[in-house]
C-alpha cells in the first residue's frame, strides 16, 4: 500500500463568522493560546506522518503564505522537520469541493491523500488524521471523521446515513446536508477530516460542470461516491475542536489552555482562588 503523504487544507474563505477579527488577519493566523490556528493543523499532520501540506488560499489574502515563508514562520515550523508546504492561490470561492480540485495538480495520479477543513483542529498531542489513516491502511477504503451529536444540532452538519455499522466504523449509504432534526438519518455528523483516493475527483469534476449554485460541496461528491463504492465513517477517539465561530473559538481556547502544561495549572489555580474570594 502506498504511503499517505499529502494533506489538503482549504483556507480560502473570508472568515465572515469571525469578523471583525478576520478584517485584521486571516482566520488561520488567529492566535489560539500561544500559537496561530494553522500550527495545530500542521502538528496534527506531523503526528500522522504526513510531510506535504497543500493550502488553498485566496489571492487577496496571502498572509498565511507570507508568514510561512518568513523568517519567523520558519522558526515556528522548526517543530516539524521535513514538512513541505505548497500553496494554491485562487480567485474563486466555490466551496470545499472546488478547493480540493485546485490541489489536484500537487498530487500524483494514484496518490491517496488527507483533507482537513481549516477551522477544525485536534488537541495538541492527538491526531484524528492519524486515526483515519490507520483505518484506511487496515481496510483500504476511503474514510471520513464523524461525531455522534445531539439530534437538534443535525441542522448544522452533513449527516451520514449508515448502511451498516461495526463499533466505531460505519459504512455510508448516503450523506444528507444539514437535515432538519426530525428528518436526520442518524446523529453521526461529518466533522471535516478525510482520507480520500483519487477516485473522488470525477465526482467533484461532475459537480463543477453541472453546478447550479456557487458552492461545490465535498459532501455531495462523497454521497454520490458512496452510492457506487464503499465509503467509511469513523467515530474518532479524539475530539474535534471548532474555531470557525466566535463562541466555538472561545470554547476551544478554554480547552486548549486547560490542557497546556504551563498555563493550565496556573489558570486552574487562579480560578480556584477567585472562586474562594467570592
Amino acid at each position: 500500500m502506498k504511503k499517505i503523504n499529502s494533506l489538503i487544507i482549504p483556507v480560502a474563505g473570508i472568515g465572515s463568522r469571525l469578523q471583525p477579527l478576520t478584517h485584521i488577519t486571516t482566520k488561520e493566523l488567529v492566535r489560539l493560546v500561544d500559537k496561530p490556528i494553522f500550527y495545530y493543523l500542521v502538528q496534527e499532520a506531523h503526528l500522522a506522518g504526513l510531510a506535504h501540506i497543500i493550502f488553498i488560499i485566496h489571492k487577496d489574502k496571502t498572509g498565511l503564505k507570507d508568514f510561512i515563508e518568513s523568517k519567523e514562520g520558519r522558526v515556528l515550523l522548526q517543530d516539524f522537520p521535513g514538512m513541505k508546504f505548497s500553496f494554491v492561490l485562487t480567485s474563486e470561492r466555490w466551496g470545499d469541493g472546488h478547493a480540493i480540485i485546485q490541489a489536484k495538480k500537487f498530487l500524483k495520479n494514484d496518490e491517496v491523500f488527507a483533507v482537513t477543513m481549516g477551522d477544525l483542529i485536534s488537541l495538541p498531542g492527538t491526531s484524528i488524521l492519524n486515526e483515519l489513516k490507520t483505518i484506511y491502511e487496515k481496510h483500504a477504503v476511503p474514510v471520513i471523521s464523524v461525531e455522534n451529536i445531539p439530534r437538534i444540532d443535525c441542522e448544522l452538519y452533513g449527516v451520514i446515513s449508515p448502511k451498516k455499522s461495526k463499533g466505531r466504523i460505519h459504512e455510508i449509504a448516503s450523506i444528507v446536508e444539514k437535515p432538519k432534526a426530525k428528518d436526520a438519518p442518524s446523529t453521526l455528523a461529518m466533522k471535516g477530516k478525510y482520507i480520500l483516493t483519487p477516485d473522488i475527483f470525477p465526482y467533484l469534476d461532475r459537480l463543477m460542470n453541472e453546478r447550479t449554485t456557487n458552492e461545490v460541496r465535498l459532501s455531495n461528491a462523497l454521497s454520490a461516491y458512496a452510492a457506487e463504492y464503499p465509503l467509511y465513517a469513523y467515530e474518532s477517539k479524539g475530539e474535534h475542536y471548532d474555531t470557525g465561530t466566535k463562541y466555538e473559538l472561545v470554547k476551544t481556547e478554554a480547552q486548549f489552555v486547560a490542557a497546556h502544561p504551563e498555563y493550565g495549572p496556573s489558570l486552574r489555580k487562579h480560578l480556584k482562588q477567585n472562586k474562594a474570594k467570592k
